[in-house]
C-alpha cells in the first residue's frame, strides 16, 4: 500500500512538473509568434545573455564569493579547506524591438555604481550599441541594453501590417484608448489619451516630418466612433485623405468658412453647459456616439491668423482663443499646426492653452523657444539644421520634461487606405471635390 501511495505521488509530481513544462513551452512559443522580426531577433540576444551570465559575472565584478561553509561543509571532513561559493544575480530579461531590458537583485557589495562601472564590458559582451544603468529601487538594478537607437529605428504604425496595409476596422477604438505616437530615446513608447488631454500644438519646418505625426492624429480619431474629426487646412494636405468621412472639413483660403466652423463649434459647447453643471465635474472626459468628442485640427494656422484681411482675421482670432480658452472642459480638443509659431502667428493668450507640445525641426532658436519657454535650459533642442526627419522635441500627456520623440511611420497613401475601408463601411459623408479624379487621388 505504501509503494502504491508513493508511486501515485510520483506520478502527480511528474504530471505536474510536465505541466508547468508545457506551459513554459507555449508561452515562450506565443511571445515569439507574436513578435516582430526585431523583437525576435532582442529575444534571441536575451537566450545568449542569459546562458553566459554566469561565466560573464564574476568577469566583470558583478557576483560576490560567499566563504560561509555550507551544511555539508559544517558537518564533513575538516582536513579540506573550504571553498567558497560565487553569488551571481539572477537575471530576468525582457526583449523588445529596440534591444534588451535586464533586471537583477541588486548584491552586497556590487550595487549601482559597480554595474556602472562594467557598463563598457557588458556592452561588448552583449553586442549591444550602448546601455543605460538605472536603480529604479532599493536593491534593484535595471540595465537597458540598445540594438538600435529608438531615435534611428523607422517603425510602422500599429494601424499597419507587415506588408504595409492597414490591420484597423472602423469604430475600432475610443476616446479613451492611447495613441501610440512613438518613442522616446530610451525606448519608452509615448502615448496619447485624447478623451484626458486638453489643446495641443505641432510646430515644424517643411519636411521635418510632422505630416507623419498628423497622420497619426488624424487615423486614430477617425477610427473612433466617439470622436467627431474636424480638419480646417488651406493646403489640404492634412485633410485630403479624410475629406470623405470628417465631420466638417474646410480647405478654405479666407478665414470665413473656417471661422463659421469654429462659431459652430462654439455653439456645440455653449450647448453642453447643462451637461457640465449637471455631472458635477470640472471637465467632460465621458464620450459616446451621442455626445462626441470634438477634435478640430488646423493646419497652417498662420494662413488665418496672418491674413491680410484684418477685419476677417480678427473674427478668426475671437473664435479661436474662445475655444482655446474654454473648450477643453465641454469635449472640445484644439490642434493647431504651424511652421513657425512665433508671436506673430499665435498669441500669447492662445498659445498658453495649449499644453501638449510637439515640436519637430525649426530654423531657429526662436521658434523652438516659442514652443518651450524654458528651452534655453534643456539639453535638447529641434532648432539643429541635422535633426533627422520624424524626431521631434515633445511634452505629452503626463510627461513634465521634454523628451525627443521618433514618431511612428504613417505615411499619407496609409491613410487613404484606411479612409476608402471607411468609406466601404458606408461612413462616407461627401463626395471628393468635382476636379479631383478618385483614382489618382488614391
Amino acid at each position: 500500500m505504501p509503494n502504491n501511495s508513493l508511486g501515485l505521488a510520483l506520478l502527480v509530481v511528474t504530471v505536474l512538473v510536465a505541466l508547468g513544462l508545457l506551459g513554459w513551452a507555449g508561452y515562450c512559443f506565443a511571445r515569439w509568434y507574436r513578435a516582430d522580426a526585431e523583437t525576435r531577433v532582442s529575444l534571441r540576444h536575451a537566450r545568449r545573455m542569459r546562458w553566459g551570465w554566469k561565466r560573464l559575472a564574476p568577469m566583470l565584478g558583478l557576483a560576490v564569493k560567499d566563504a560561509t561553509p555550507t551544511v555539508l561543509q559544517q558537518y564533513g571532513p575538516q582536513d579540506q579547506p573550504t571553498k567558497p561559493r560565487v553569488l551571481v544575480p539572477r537575471l530576468h530579461t525582457r526583449a523588445d524591438a529596440f534591444g534588451v531590458t535586464v533586471t537583477v537583485d541588486a548584491l552586497p557589495q556590487v550595487g549601482l555604481s559597480a554595474w556602472q562601472d562594467a557598463s563598457e564590458g557588458l556592452c561588448d559582451a552583449w553586442g549591444m550599441r550602448r546601455i543605460r544603468i538605472a536603480q529604479p529601487k532599493p536593491g534593484v538594478i535595471v540595465a537597458r541594453g540598445f540594438r538600435r537607437e529608438p531615435l534611428e529605428a523607422v517603425i510602422r504604425s500599429p494601424l499597419l501590417g507587415p506588408d504595409g496595409s492597414p490591420v484597423c476596422r472602423p469604430g475600432q477604438f475610443v476616446s479613451t484608448d492611447d495613441v501610440l505616437l512613438g518613442w522616446d530615446e530610451d525606448g519608452t513608447p509615448i502615448v496619447l489619451n485624447l478623451a484626458y488631454s486638453a489643446h495641443a500644438l505641432i510646430a515644424g519646418a517643411t519636411r521635418s516630418g510632422k505630416s507623419i505625426t498628423v497622420n497619426t492624429l488624424l487615423a486614430y480619431a477617425s477610427l473612433m466612433r466617439d470622436v467627431r474629426l474636424i480638419v480646417i487646412d488651406p493646403n489640404l494636405a492634412a485633410v485630403a485623405p479624410w475629406w470623405r468621412t470628417a465631420y466638417k472639413v474646410s480647405d478654405a483660403i479666407h478665414p470665413d468658412e473656417p471661422t463659421e466652423i469654429l462659431r459652430w463649434v462654439r455653439e456645440e459647447m455653449q450647448r453642453r453647459e447643462r451637461l457640465f453643471w449637471s455631472s458635477r465635474t470640472d471637465r467632460i472626459t465621458e464620450f459616446s456616439p451621442e455626445l462626441p468628442l470634438l477634435l478640430v485640427v488646423i493646419d497652417e494656422v498662420a494662413n488665418y491668423t496672418r491674413h491680410p484681411d484684418r477685419k476677417a482675421r480678427e473674427r478668426f482670432e475671437a473664435e479661436l482663443l474662445a475655444i482655446a480658452s474654454q473648450g477643453a472642459k465641454f469635449g472640445v480638443r484644439l490642434w493647431l499646426l504651424t511652421q513657425k509659431p512665433s508671436a506673430d502667428v499665435l498669441t500669447t493668450a492662445i498659445r498658453t492653452n495649449l499644453s501638449a507640445r510637439i515640436c519637430h525641426r525649426v530654423d531657429t532658436i526662436e521658434d523652438f523657444l516659442h514652443v518651450f519657454p524654458d528651452g534655453r535650459d534643456l539639453d535638447i533642442t529641434a532648432a539643429d539644421r541635422t535633426m533627422p526627419q520624424g524626431v521631434s522635441i515633445a511634452s505629452v500627456g503626463d510627461m513634465r520634461t521634454p523628451v525627443r520623440l521618433r514618431s511612428v511611420y504613417l505615411p499619407t497613401e496609409a491613410c487613404w487606405q484606411i479612409n476608402d475601408l471607411m468609406c466601404t463601411e458606408g461612413l462616407k459623408v461627401r463626395e471628393l471635390p468635382a476636379s479631383i479624379d478618385l483614382d489618382k487621388a488614391a
